[in-house]
């Protein structure tokens, strides 16, 4: 019966997880519509429409996306070593990070920040860059394994990029005077999320792997 539960758990995650990208996704682009059409996703972040905009949709998916990727880390554990160790405490760090941040606002359209938008803003630094690097540790790790081969280019891949655009909103966000910083800021986004979709997938994959194995023994 507990292997069974079990089985039912994985069998779900990988669509919950992709229903959390959705959202989060959704939140990201459409929802700054809702708070004032004169203000720019280009130039305002998530957390700027966030804060305008307390316990709305972006808020919500934040939270939630947080929520799921500690679930899916649990899971993870459970189903695959390749998880464990270093790439868990990054994951931690990821879901905790985007909790902290959906829970505690920044201080929207200003560049003097208040003590809680400094712990906002430093709780989505940690879970932007260590996102991506579970996913190029995690990806070194799954390289020996031969049916692992499209997660681990995907892994590279979106890592690569969510660093890459981690860089640049930095540069936006400093010497570049933010310009086009909320642009950038949801490529980030969209790469981080599709990662975890990515890696949710992979667990599925590992879940129904030791399902088949249960039901041959």
């Amino acid at each position: 019966m507990l292997i069974s539960g079990r089985h039912r758990f994985g069998r779900f995650l990988a669509p919950g997880v992709w229903a959390a990208v959705i959202w989060a996704v959704f939140a990201a682009l459409w929802a700054p519509s809702d708070t004032d059409q004169e203000l720019s996703p280009l130039s305002l972040t998530v957390s700027d429409f966030a804060a305008l905009d307390r316990g709305g949709p972006i808020e919500t998916g934040m939270a939630l996306l947080g929520g799921v990727s500690l679930a899916l880390l649990v899971a993870a554990r459970a189903r695959t070593a390749a998880v464990r160790g270093v790439p868990s405490v990054l994951l931690a760090v990821w879901g905790l990070g985007l909790v902290i941040a959906a829970v505690v606002p920044t201080d929207p359209l200003t560049d003097r920040l208040s003590g809680p938008a400094l712990v906002h803003r430093y709780a989505s630094i940690a879970a932007f860059t260590a996102l991506p690097a579970a996913g190029l540790l995690l990806a070194r790790r799954l390289g020996a394994d031969p049916r692992a081969g499209g997660t681990v280019r995907c892994l590279r891949l979106l890592s690569w990029a969510a660093l890459g655009g981690a860089a640049v909103m930095a540069y936006s966000a400093g010497p570049g005077g933010r310009e086009l910083i909320g642009l950038v800021e949801r490529v980030l986004l969209g790469c981080e999320v599709a990662l975890l979709g990515v890696l949710g997938q992979h667990v599925q994959r590992c879940a129904a792997a030791v399902a088949a194995a249960s039901d041959r023994a």
